[in-house]
This record gives structure tokens, C-alpha cells and sequence, in this order.
């Protein structure tokens, strides 16, 4: 009786113990335990644990491995998706980046223009502080180091380039010694592209003489640009300098621009009259003049907003305003002691490659000619403020009108209505007109062209040839 208990209570207390239980249940039975069974028992039972641990086991720690390195694989590249491209010769905003790299003097000293840090940007490097520069994609390192020469009795600087690891210097100093300063900048242009690994991309091929181009093709989207800045710089009117502290180029007038931005230029969105246009004497005249000529408020980097400067986003130039501030005025608006510089030249203030002051940098040095070829972007910017003047002068007229309702032969309606076809302004306005009504049947062409119909198109076209 008490052995038959003792068996009860092993039992009891047994209970999801898989071992025990099994133990137990073989006594109850009477079940022989031999070795070679105590050998099975023994592998059935850890078995029967593992699988009852691993049940148990939170999904957490027991996802396999296998899995987890699936993830982490898929992490990474997820990760190598979000990056921006090391070689982007096409984009704009990349080659915006490396150049903001040459921007500190600090770390990078002005060098002749064809060999400036415009040149080394479209190539694909950035500056690694004092001197030194990097590719993005095959991360050589060349150090540019200033020496000195003497000149009819004054030092002057030359610039030298070697390669880091390799040096290249010994040719550049032999030119440096013989003072042919011509060659040094040519080696100098040479290096921009040899110095890159054999297989690296940029070495075949950088970016193009349009990537610095400024995006004025779109009248819309050139206000807007221009109405931010000029908001911008509305927030720093308190340090801005006083309208006679400024110099703008020759035959520049202000009040003529003012006549020509659309009357809901200033307007704010939630105006209860969209067309309500700011009073000619709210208008903060130097925070417009700025904006027109490229300038906006300066973000630093870990700092923020810096209410004292203005800064340009094409050459990353960055303006202390307190310095060009009369340091103080009289009651009658005039100044009594200067700022501490002279004047700020909003053209000439930029760096001597920046789009806003260089043509060349606005239209690139191909052959081809546009209406705009000789024109920075400051005046590509009048000139859009002109035109569009002109276009809505000519729509809002009674003239303008009739021109509108009639569609079908449009020089003809001209004649009939005298108006002269050779005026110039008459013909630049039709030929926008025509461009704009040409390029809207294009969108809607576009529409309804398949895959299909283009390709029997240009089948016809080709039997036709």
C-alpha cells in the first residue's frame, strides 16, 4: 500500500516534467528498464525537451539563423538604396554638394579659374580640408600645397599638387622653379582628370558645362523661387542693410520691376482677395533687392537659422550684413558714420563663377546661342519679369481679348485690328503664345500615344523614307 502511494505521489508531482512523467508512467506499468531502453529513453526524452523548449522559447530568440541574416542583408540594401549615387554626372543637387565642400577658406584658397573648385566638383571631388581633396567614388586623395616664389624681389604663391601615396610633385616644382605659371595650371588640369584610379567613372567622364545652370526655364516656379527669398529675407530686416548701402548694375531701376511683378506677387494665401496687391510703400526694397539678385538667408549647417547673413545657394557665398550697415543714421535718413565696408555690390558679391554675375556658368561654353547666351541669371530674371508683364498687358487688353477668342489665323486678326506684326515686343509676345499653345497639344498628344502607335509611326515613317 505505501509502495503503490509513493508511486501516486511521483506521479503528482511529475506533472510537465516530460522525463519524470515517462519515469513514472514506466513504474505504474511495470515497464523493465534495461540499458539499451535507458540509452532510447534517455535520447526520446532530451528530444522531447528540446522540441517542448523551443515551443516555449519567445519568437524573439528563437527565429533561425538564416532568417536573421536575411534581414540584416535586406537592411543593408535598403540601406544602399536610400544613398545618393557616387557617380551622378547628371545631377545637379550632387554637384551643388561637393562644390559646398570647396566653400570654407579655410580649408580650400582660391586657385585660377580653370582650375577653381567648379572644375574639381564636376570631376567628382570634394574637399577634405586644408588643401586636400577626395573622389567620391574611388576615394584617391590629392594634397594641393601652397609654396612660394620670388618675383623681382616679392614672394608669391604656386600652387603644387601631388598625389597622396604617389607622389607627383617633381615635375610641378620644376615648373614652379622655371616661374611658368601656364603650365602649372595645365598640369593642374590634367591631374583633375589623371589622378583618378584606371577604372574609376569620373576619370571617363565628368559632369557638363550646364550643371551649374540655374533652373529659370519656368516662369511659375521662377516666382515662387523668388517670392522664398525674398520671405527669407524679410526675417533679417532689422539687419539688413539701408537702401543707399547697396549698388546694383548700371541702368538697373528698381521701380520699373516693381511695376513689372504680377499683382499678386506680394499677396499671402490666405488673403481674403488673391489679387490684393501689397502697397508700394510696404514693400521692403532692399530684402526685393536681394532676392533678385540670388541671395537668400543663410541656414548654417549645425547652427540654424543665422539672422545676421545672407548667403547664395549657387557659390555658397556667405554675407555678414552688420558689415555693410551704416553704423549710424540720423532722424533725416542720413548717414552719419559709414559701415565697414563700403557698399554691397549684389552682383559682385558672388564669386566670380557663380551663375547670378557669369554668363558662361548660366549657358555653358558650347556653340550653341540662345536669346539668353549673354545674360547672367540676374538679368535672365528681368528679362522673365518683362516678358511676363508684357504677356499679361497683352491679354488684359481689349486687344488681347479678341486675340484670345480668336484662334484660327492669328496674323490676319492682327492686320484687321492694326496692330503692327514688326514690332518686336508684339513678336516675341506671339511667339511665347505659340510655344506655350504648341507645348500644352504636345501634353495632350502625349495622352493618348501607346507603346504601340509609336512604333507603327516610326515604321511609316521609315517606309515612307
Amino acid at each position: 500500500m505505501n509502495a503503490t502511494k509513493r508511486k501516486f505521489n511521483a506521479l503528482i508531482n511529475g506533472i510537465g516534467n516530460k522525463s519524470t512523467t515517462t519515469l513514472a508512467s514506466k513504474e505504474v506499468n511495470n515497464v523493465p528498464d534495461n540499458n539499451g531502453d535507458s540509452q532510447t529513453k534517455k535520447r526520446r526524452v532530451s528530444d522531447r525537451s528540446s522540441i517542448t523548449s523551443s515551443i516555449d522559447m519567445p519568437s524573439a530568440t528563437r527565429k533561425p539563423l538564416a532568417t536573421m541574416k536575411h534581414k540584416k542583408a535586406a537592411l543593408s540594401t535598403t540601406a544602399a538604396a536610400t544613398e545618393p549615387p557616387k557617380y551622378a554626372p547628371w545631377d545637379r543637387e550632387a554637384f551643388l554638394k561637393r562644390l559646398k565642400s570647396f566653400s570654407n577658406l579655410t580649408d580650400w584658397t582660391p586657385k585660377p579659374a580653370r582650375v577653381n573648385e567648379v572644375e574639381w566638383a564636376k570631376r567628382g571631388w570634394v574637399c577634405q580640408k586644408l588643401e586636400r581633396v577626395r573622389c567620391c567614388l574611388c576615394n584617391v586623395e590629392i594634397l594641393v600645397k601652397l609654396n612660394r616664389k620670388e618675383v623681382e624681389g616679392k614672394e608669391q604663391p604656386v600652387y603644387i599638387a601631388e598625389k597622396i601615396g604617389a607622389l607627383k610633385s617633381s615635375s610641378l616644382e620644376e615648373d614652379a622653379d622655371s616661374c611658368v605659371e601656364e603650365a602649372l595650371v595645365d598640369k593642374y588640369v590634367e591631374l583633375i582628370v589623371s589622378s583618378h584610379d584606371e577604372g574609376c567613372l569620373w576619370r571617363k567622364r565628368g559632369c557638363d558645362d550646364s550643371i551649374f545652370k540655374l533652373p529659370l526655364n519656368h516662369t511659375g516656379t521662377t516666382f515662387r523661387n523668388l517670392r522664398e527669398r525674398y520671405d527669407e529675407i524679410c526675417k533679417r530686416s532689422e539687419n539688413l542693410p539701408y537702401k543707399f548701402n547697396m549698388r546694383t548694375p548700371q541702368g538697373f531701376d528698381l521701380d520699373v520691376v516693381l511695376a513689372n511683378l504680377p499683382p499678386n506677387f506680394f499677396s499671402s494665401p490666405t488673403d481674403a482677395t488673391p489679387d490684393a496687391s501689397l502697397p508700394p510703400a510696404d514693400v521692403n526694397k532692399v530684402a526685393l533687392l536681394m532676392a533678385l539678385f540670388g541671395w537668400q538667408g543663410h541656414t548654417h549647417d549645425r547652427l540654424g537659422a543665422q539672422m545676421g547673413s545672407v548667403s547664395c545657394h549657387a557659390c555658397f557665398r556667405v554675407l555678414g550684413l552688420w558689415i555693410f550697415k551704416s553704423k549710424e543714421v540720423n532722424a533725416a535718413g542720413e548717414e552719419v558714420v559709414g559701415p565697414t565696408m563700403s557698399c554691397l555690390d549684389v552682383v559682385k558679391e558672388h564669386r566670380e563663377y557663380c551663375p547670378w554675375q557669369n554668363a558662361i556658368s548660366q549657358n555653358g561654353k558650347g556653340p550653341v546661342k540662345t536669346s539668353t547666351t549673354g545674360m547672367a541669371g540676374w538679368g535672365i530674371i528681368l528679362r522673365i519679369l518683362h516678358n511676363d508683364h508684357l504677356l499679361r498687358s497683352r491679354r488684359e487688353s481689349p486687344l488681347g481679348k479678341i486675340r484670345h477668342s480668336v484662334t484660327e489665323n492669328a496674323i490676319e486678326t492682327d492686320s484687321a485690328l492694326g496692330t503692327d506684326v514688326g514690332d518686336e515686343d508684339a513678336m516675341s509676345i506671339r511667339d511665347e503664345e505659340d510655344k506655350q499653345r504648341w507645348a500644352r497639344l504636345r501634353r495632350v498628344k502625349s495622352l493618348f500615344e501607346t507603346k504601340g502607335g509609336k512604333k507603327l509611326t516610326r515604321e511609316k515613317s521609315k517606309s515612307r523614307s
